[in-house]
């Protein structure tokens, strides 16, 4: 296949891609709406467990951890060396922008790879 006709079929396949990825979306908003009927409906008739022919459910409460003031939890962290409550993860644009100024960051090192970029024409 010449790379014209490659870069063609990219362009094919990366539109289905997003064709799914809206259908993807709006399932979730539909799942989001249904859930919430759900959560409603078991709440307002004093359950926590419900079923169907086809499936159960049950609804529990679940505690997500919230940041009110980084500052501290920053502070927390350097004290206490528990780095397990971040996730492992660098910022490449911040990381990027230091080296471009010429700054050193301790236990990094600059990789590289290819990526291929396609623009649509229309």
């Amino acid at each position: 296949m010449k790379i014209s006709e490659l870069i063609d079929r990219f362009v094919e396949v990366k539109a289905v891609k997003e064709d799914l990825a809206e259908q993807v979306k709006q399932c979730n908003e539909k799942l989001a709406a249904i859930e919430a009927d759900i959560m409603e409906q078991m709440s307002n008739a004093g359950i926590s467990q419900a079923a169907s022919d086809k499936a159960s459910c049950n609804m529990k409460k679940v505690t997500h951890p919230a940041i009110t003031d980084w500052d501290a939890f920053y502070k927390h962290v350097a004290q206490t060396g528990e780095f397990e409550l971040l996730h492992k993860r660098l910022s490449s644009a911040a990381i990027r922008e230091r080296w471009e100024a010429g700054k050193e960051i301790p236990g990094t090192v600059a990789t590289s790879s290819w990526e291929v970029v396609v623009r649509r024409k229309n």
